[in-house]
């Protein structure tokens, strides 16, 4: 197979809408951390949803009232996300098509776990130029050891490239790359996730 990053973008491309039926329905517990990140923003804040995919989240986002920019590589699933209203852009989450310090609040959910092991790092300190001081991140992504591929359990002979990442450890790099963990959780449902909420510490 080819790289991780184009594979991984043209196995969503073809799943694009089956995916989006597939994850459009969302758990209470969900809910209720999608609704700290945003209790967390000062209101009519601007969010970047990083690997928004079909724009699920962020279309929520502008419905209370935040101004929203959806980021992904895959050109379905930007489609997608704009077709709900949500504002796209096609971009690499390993460094965001971003002004420095634009955002107030930076989302990204089961998207890190694309992005190859020794490139987290690099991709945590981008992230954190994005946004302001004392700006907000919500992570979600996949805990536990190792990477590799994953044959997608439908739409045919497709592969992703999934990558588990030991909590402390991670936990450890957001705070080299200027992040201070306000809290974070590990829970299993499928995979194991960890979810952490962080600010961008002030400089």
């Amino acid at each position: 197979m080819n790289d991780p990053i184009s594979t991984t973008t043209a196995s969503y491309d073809r799943i694009a809408a089956e995916f989006a039926a597939r994850t459009e329905q969302v758990d209470s517990a969900f809910l209720a951390l999608r609704q700290r990140f945003v209790d967390a923003l000062p209101p009519g804040g601007l969010v970047a949803d990083l690997g928004c995919g079909p724009g699920r989240d962020a279309a929520w986002f502008l419905e209370q009232g935040l101004r929203v920019v959806g980021i992904d590589r895959s050109d379905e699933m930007a489609r997608l996300a704009t077709a709900r209203g949500v504002s796209t852009a096609l971009g690499d989450l390993r460094c965001p098509p971003l002004a420095p310090g634009s955002l107030t609040g930076l989302w990204s959910v089961a998207a890190l776990l694309h992005v190859p092991a020794a490139e987290t790092e690099a991709t945590l300190r981008a992230w954190a130029v994005t946004l302001r001081p004392g700006g907000v991140l919500w992570l979600s992504t996949s805990a536990g050891d190792g990477e590799g591929w994953e044959r997608v359990q439908y739409g045919g002979e497709l592969y992703r490239w999934f990558v588990h990442r030991e909590p402390d450890a991670l936990l450890g790099l957001l705070a080299e790359a200027g992040f201070d963990v306000l809290e974070h959780h590990v829970t299993t449902k499928q995979r194991t996730w960890l979810s952490v909420l962080a600010i961008r510490r002030e400089v």
